[in-house]
């Protein structure tokens, strides 16, 4: 059985599904099909280097189970270790862009227990699939490579598709590169052929007088190796007079100049969404980051959002249970705007240490989950006049300012201060008074 085996393992009473009826009809295929693309995208350099930079940056979001503990824990089980006992978590995602941008469709099937929990995900590349009717449910029918068959149901699989227009299910697939495939290879071969006939050809002359077809063939090669080869040492050519007007080529190297390669490179860039900088790693923050947000996170946000549909029922999505894969693009950034961002956004509480430490790829330390706010912030009313001042001695709960955090609510010039001149409520009772009023004071909040 191999992999197989561990997509469907039933239990021996458990009864097989009916056999299919037909085709599942949507609104806009009667009889749904998807076959794999059959062209060499993937066998040409550049398409393949477009592809592998997009995979690679997939592979390293992380991926997250947010919501109850105890909604499906084999699942949350999944996305704290690994999807499945063949791959690691960069390497399920890899595999998942890969076939995305290859057949602009990825499957993701789960891997069943006997009680048909989810205790397993693959990502799945059918030779061809078809999407059939039993009783009024639709199913997924794989066909693999292998020769292998198997079905399940179109809700228990994650289906991600990139242009998508006529089908409900699947994409339209990469059939509009072929010409720009063909010019490519057309291109490598006329190269090829040039280089070869350069090196080949040294020298062009003319036959003097008539001379029979084989002879000239004979003195021809009489001709190289007494002048060309290695056997003449002493640098001088002798021919006689079957040949006149010897000259020699100057060999010029074959190129292509640059407007005829961006006739082949310009779509592929465009198609794939990438560059020339991104796939040689010498792209600017601007540029990572506009790549990033067309092509990564579209993806990443399209494969979380399909596989919270088939793992979770609406009821478990709607109480907050969902899946999500998130990747930093700070690791990237310079470390100007790395120290930059800390400054701003750690001061005011945005950020924990150890989040701070992450982006400098810094391990995280002990202790490091605290929030640093730092300062004092004044609260304005509209005709200027400051109401309130913050800040405050760190852990205490007294005064409104703690309400804020552990360090109060603001921060920019560092002093300590609570909050000033709030009115407190009159009709509070002396005993709740008392109890707020921590020094006895007389003044909440101080």
């Amino acid at each position: 059985m191999g992999v197989l085996s561990r997509f469907f393992p039933r239990k021996e009473q458990q009864e097989l599904p009916p056999a299919p009826t037909g085709y599942y009809t949507t609104f806009t295929e009667p009889a749904p099909r998807f076959a794999t693309w059959s062209g060499s995208l993937y066998d040409h350099p550049l398409t393949r280097a477009a592809i592998e930079r997009f995979a690679a940056a997939c592979s390293k979001a992380k991926p997250e189970f947010v919501g109850s503990k105890w909604c499906k824990p084999q699942v949350r089980k999944l996305f704290a270790s690994w999807p499945n006992d063949l791959m690691t978590w960069p390497a399920f995602l890899a595999k998942a862009a890969t076939v995305y941008e290859m057949d602009t469709t990825v499957f993701v099937v789960p891997g069943l227990d006997r009680d048909l929990n989810t205790v397993a995900l693959f990502p799945l590349k059918p030779q061809y699939t078809e999407v059939v009717d039993l009783d009024g449910e639709p199913w997924f029918v794989f066909h693999m490579l292998t020769g292998e068959v198997m079905a399940i149901e179109v809700a228990r699989v994650a289906i991600v598709s990139k242009f998508q227009y006529i089908s409900d299910f699947f994409g339209e697939g990469n059939d509009v590169m072929d010409p720009t495939l063909a010019l490519m290879d057309a291109q490598r071969q006329a190269e090829l052929q040039a280089i070869q006939n350069g090196a080949r050809i040294r020298f062009i002359g003319r036959v003097g007088g008539m001379t029979h077809g084989d002879d000239l063939k004979q003195k021809r090669e009489a001709f190289y190796v007494d002048n060309l080869s290695a056997a003449n040492r002493t640098g001088l050519m002798l021919y006689d007079n079957t040949f006149q007007d010897i000259q020699q080529i100057d060999e010029k190297r074959f190129i292509i100049d640059k407007d005829e390669m961006e006739r082949v490179t310009k779509p592929i860039y465009y198609y794939f969404g990438t560059n020339e900088a991104v796939l040689t790693n010498d792209f600017t923050e601007d540029q990572w980051s506009a790549w990033y947000e067309g092509r990564v996170e579209q993806f990443l946000v399209s494969l979380s959002e399909a596989l919270t549909k088939a793992l979770f029922s609406q009821r478990e999505v709607v109480a907050g249970n969902r899946v999500t894969f998130s990747s930093s693009r700070l690791q990237y950034a310079s470390n100007r705007t790395k120290l930059e961002l800390i400054r701003q956004l750690g001061g005011m509480g945005v950020l924990t240490v150890n989040e701070a430490r992450e982006i400098m790829q810094l391990p995280p330390m002990k202790g490091g989950d605290a929030r640093i706010v730092r300062g004092e912030y004044y609260l304005i009313d509209e005709d200027n006049n400051i109401i309130a001042e913050s800040g405050g001695h760190g852990g205490s709960n007294s005064g409104w300012g703690n309400g804020w955090g552990n360090n109060n609510w603001g921060n920019q010039h560092g002093n300590s201060h609570e909050w000033d001149d709030l009115d407190e409520p009159d009709d509070i009772d002396e005993p709740k008074r008392a109890a707020r009023d921590g020094d006895g004071d007389g003044i909440i909040g101080e």
